[in-house]
């Protein structure tokens, strides 16, 4: 087998270029050095978060009152990042004013409403939870009533924990779609925004919420409306229709995926504006069977979190639904990759939801907590990806995602930290195949309740300056280094 070595010297590189292995040695091994005196890059606190359709506000979900769903959000982590969009923004969903109800009939092309009770509703959840918001706009059917006073009531409702209003959906297929004439360009685009943006005014608008990660739309409109975005966004999703484990899970698709984002990350960057990356998933229109729902997306999961917040993304946001697990919710689309969703329709009624795979891959992505990302070197010949983090309570954290199938044999880890380190803790993730949808932090899951209460990390001594850590195949561990 050849050897693939990896220095990792900046915050936009690859931490591990690898192959997976039909046939593996039982004795392979992996080794990493961190480099502690070069810092590359921030790792944030809000990085890892969730986006919905705005259907699920309008139609009275996501409340913080009803179910687990404050559980959910609590136990994934504090104070991160929600989105709500999507297809259904310029689609079909209508706002409706304060004291107003309805037309009737309404509009044919209305499915959904949206009302300032609904941002209220929000407003509850992102107070409960220290998370905070962006939140769609319908400019693919813009008013210029409806939507200047949903912005108002955004606004006026939400406060700081609106992050920014976004002013429509993937504005490149609006065309396609419908909703705008033949030939409808870029040139046009811009303009409905700039309506939109004057209407939220407080330089609070994110966009443009490209489809396509590579699009120039994004780059153009950092260029040309920089001074009134608070942040770029694209949209992003890997995986193809016939997309496998092994595939998602492989170095080219890693490559690939970063390689979409890398132009307008650039271009955010030089425009001093944050990327996020605010629609994402393993692959579009629900996910596959077999994939997005089972064990192997909560690998990817937590590694494409790690690996684009090391490329200086400012975030992600993993987008979802929230019907029951692994049936049709609309247009076709089925509920197979989302963090968590209904057992049975009962549950899905009283707002009941139990985690899936996915979730607890970013669970993990979220106890490297908020920190500085540190170069390292890691050698292996499998197919492993690391990442280091210097926190900013002062701990240094390491991830290690192990992508290969779990028959594979189980890889010896070797970790130089120097001789300050006495010892570490060690928390894994494992799965009982990439295939099912067993997943364990810790040999526990998230209970009824909404909770996850892991056992107690594994604790690993020292020895001559290395740490010695045993990883099985297709898992991933954090391990946190004590001094």
């Amino acid at each position: 087998m050849r050897k693939f070595r990896a220095a990792v010297c900046t915050a936009a590189a690859l931490t591990l270029i690898g192959t997976a292995q039909t046939a593996v040695a039982a004795q392979d091994t992996a080794t990493i050095t961190i480099d502690s005196a070069n810092p590359a890059g921030r790792l944030p606190r809000d990085f890892v978060g969730l986006s919905y359709e705005i259907r699920e506000l309008g139609v009275g979900n996501l409340d913080p009152g009803k179910g687990n769903v404050l559980a959910m959000f609590n136990t994934l982590g504090r104070n991160s990042n929600i989105r709500l969009a999507g297809n259904t923004l310029d689609r079909d969903t209508l706002w409706v004013p304060r004291g107003h109800q309805p037309p009737n009939p309404l509009p044919e092309w209305v499915a959904n409403t949206l009302t300032p009770a609904d941002i209220e509703r929000l407003g509850r959840l992102l107070s409960a939870t220290g998370w905070k918001a962006e939140v769609g706009i319908n400019v693919g059917r813009w008013d210029p009533t409806l939507g200047p006073d949903q912005a108002r009531e955004m606004v006026k409702i939400l406060g700081t924990k609106l992050t920014a209003a976004e002013c429509g959906n993937e504005p490149e297929q609006w065309a396609q779609r419908g909703y705008k004439p033949t030939g409808y360009a870029y040139a046009d685009y811009r303009a409905d925004w700039a309506v939109c943006a004057a209407a939220v005014g407080n330089n609070r608008i994110a966009g443009p919420d490209t489809a396509n990660p590579s699009s120039v739309w994004a780059s153009n409109l950092a260029k040309d409306e920089h001074d009134k975005l608070s942040m770029l966004t694209v949209h992003q999703y890997p995986g193809g229709s016939a997309t496998t484990a092994q595939a998602l899970l492989s170095p080219e698709t890693a490559a690939k995926q970063l390689k979409a984002v890398s132009a307008n990350l650039a271009a955010a960057k030089e425009q001093n504006l944050p990327f996020r990356v605010d629609e994402a998933n393993s692959t579009y229109n629900g996910g596959i069977d077999g994939v997005s729902n089972k064990y192997a997306s909560a690998l990817w999961g937590m590694d494409y979190a790690m690996q684009l917040a090391q490329a200086g993304v400012s975030g992600i946001n993993i987008h979802s639904g929230l019907g029951v697990c692994n049936e049709p919710i609309f247009n076709g689309k089925f509920q197979r990759y989302t963090p968590f969703c209904a057992a049975t329709k009962q549950d899905e009624l009283a707002q009941v939801y139990k985690a899936m795979p996915i979730y607890y891959g970013l669970w993990m992505a979220r106890q490297m907590g908020s920190g500085t990302f540190l170069p390292l070197n890691l050698t292996t010949d499998r197919n492993i990806t690391a990442y280091a983090v210097k926190g900013d309570d002062g701990k240094t954290r390491i991830a290690v995602i192990q992508k290969d199938d779990t028959t594979a044999a189980p890889v010896s880890l070797s970790i130089s930290v120097g001789n300050r380190v006495r010892n570490a803790e060690v928390l894994r993730m494992t799965g009982t195949n990439l295939a099912d949808e067993t997943t364990t932090v810790q040999g526990s899951t998230v209970d009824r309740n909404g909770h996850l209460k892991p056992m107690r990390p594994d604790q690993v001594r020292v020895r001559n300056g290395s740490l010695a850590v045993n990883l099985a195949a297709g898992s991933a561990v954090v391990i946190t280094l004590n001094r």
